[in-house]
This record gives structure tokens, C-alpha cells and sequence, in this order.
């Protein structure tokens, strides 16, 4: 008989610990966790830059990403990037002063720099102006380009290229 009350103890601690477990699982908020269940890892925002590379005489576009830190303006942040970013095609101490969108165009304002500083040719013109789209692109409000240096409009950069009317940041 006392092999019998020891079975009947067993079974009802059993029944118990899995009443309590159960209830206390089914009362928690967070059941994943409890169960073992992996939660999705966390990810930050990011954007992406691009950089012209030039490969076996042609010109292939490296896309960098960039976190966006958290209260940062991500278009703003991608064009600083750019600015600073390895292989970028823009003159050494051009900085973004300013950048707003306005009728789905992206104003940007560049430092002098961007004029002063520039000593490339008709390329390099082109990589600038293509690697500020490119990186635009990505942004949905965003359909063209205005490039001012402080403050006002140019007609050229290095006088290759025409930017006196905003420029789509999209292929047509």
C-alpha cells in the first residue's frame, strides 16, 4: 500500500508543477522568451551612399551603407556621408550647408568647396552629379536635384556640365 501513496504523490506534484508552470507561462508577456523562442534581431536604419569605381576602363557604382543614428535627418545624413565617404567623387572640404525638399526637389547647399576646390574634368563632373543622384534615388519624396553653393543657384560646377535646372535623380 505504500508503494501506492507514493505513485498517487508523484502523480499529483506532477499534475501540480505543471499547473503552476502553466499558469505562469500563459500570465507572462513576453511567452517568447520564456518558451526559447529567438526574437528578431534588432536593426538600425540605415541609407546608402554611392561612389563611382572606375573598373577595367569603365565606371561601376559602389553602394555603402550608412546607419542613421536615432533623431538624425536620413537624407541629410546620406549627403554628408557622401561627402566623406572613400572613393567619393566630391572636391576635399565640400560640405552640405543645407538641405530641404520642396515640391518633391532636393535643395542642397554646398559649401564653396564644391566650386574652389574642384580640378577634374568632364568625369569627374559627371561622377559628382551621378553619385549625388544615385545616392537621392533612394528617397521617395525626392524626384530631382537643385545644387546651390551657398545659398545660390550655379550654372556648372566645373563647366562641364549643366546643373542650372534641377536634375532628375532618376532615369527617365
Amino acid at each position: 500500500m505504500r508503494a501506492g501513496r507514493r505513485i498517487v504523490l508523484v502523480g499529483l506534484l506532477a499534475v501540480l508543477a505543471f499547473s503552476i508552470s502553466y499558469w505562469f507561462t500563459s500570465r507572462s508577456p513576453d511567452l517568447s522568451r520564456r518558451l526559447g523562442t529567438p526574437t528578431p534581431p534588432v536593426t538600425k536604419p540605415s541609407v546608402v551612399v554611392y561612389v563611382p569605381h572606375f573598373v577595367d576602363s569603365r565606371t561601376e557604382w559602389q553602394a555603402k551603407p550608412v546607419p542613421v543614428g536615432e533623431g538624425e535627418d536620413p537624407l541629410r545624413t546620406a549627403l554628408e556621408h557622401l561627402m566623406i565617404t572613400r572613393d567619393s567623387p566630391f572636391p576635399s572640404g565640400t560640405r552640405v550647408l543645407r538641405v530641404r525638399v520642396v515640391d518633391h526637389v532636393a535643395e542642397v547647399d554646398f559649401s564653396r568647396d564644391l566650386i574652389d576646390n574642384f580640378h577634374g574634368g568632364s568625369t569627374t563632373e559627371a561622377w559628382i552629379v551621378e553619385s549625388l543622384c544615385r545616392t537621392l534615388a533612394q528617397f521617395s519624396d525626392v524626384e530631382k536635384v537643385r545644387i546651390l553653393v551657398e545659398g545660390k543657384r550655379i550654372e556648372t560646377i566645373g563647366e562641364h556640365i549643366d546643373v542650372s535646372e534641377p536634375v532628375p535623380v532618376r532615369p527617365l
